[in-house]
């Protein structure tokens, strides 16, 4: 199903269900992955990360996905995730697939995300914006994105 203005959930309301979901996944990620090795927390401060020390990282085989089928369109639609995606931070928590561990570009571009999150202050306002981000630009070329892309070069 695409959707469109006609169709799309009020924002309010997907906003709630994403940082609904966000947070949860946030909440496994600091209950099961790993803390950063002393290179990783090198990179992560290098690209402004604070909080360092609360960053998990879970290895996933595929990246998670909304359970709701409406969330899980809109999230495929926009590119809030997809099966596609190495990885995706959600507060100080990072999912990043199996496959993609030994990518160097990824881990800059999701500790950049972590230091979006710390300066946004929470998910539900880091999504706040990031899912304005999504529905006008899509996956890319949103400041959020160009901001990660752009510590990938560290």
């Amino acid at each position: 199903m695409t959707f469109n203005k006609e169709n799309m959930l009020p924002f309010d309301d997907l906003w709630r269900a994403v940082t609904t979901w966000a947070e949860q996944e946030s909440a496994r990620i600091a209950m099961t992955g790993r803390p950063l090795t002393p290179s990783e927390v090198a990179i992560a401060k290098k690209v402004g990360a604070r909080s360092t020390e609360l960053i998990r990282v879970l290895v996933v085989t595929t990246m998670p996905f909304p359970e709701d089928v409406t969330l899980r369109a809109i999230g495929a639609q926009v590119g809030l995730t997809t099966e596609q995606s190495g990885g995706m931070t959600l507060g100080h928590g990072i999912f990043i697939r199996a496959d993609q561990v030994g990518r160097k570009d990824i881990w800059p571009h999701e500790f950049r995300h972590v230091a979006q999150y710390e300066c946004f202050g929470s998910i539900k306002t880091f999504m706040f914006f990031y899912l304005k981000e999504l529905l006008h630009f899509r996956y890319g070329p949103g400041p959020l994105e160009v901001d990660a892309k752009k510590a990938e070069e560290v």
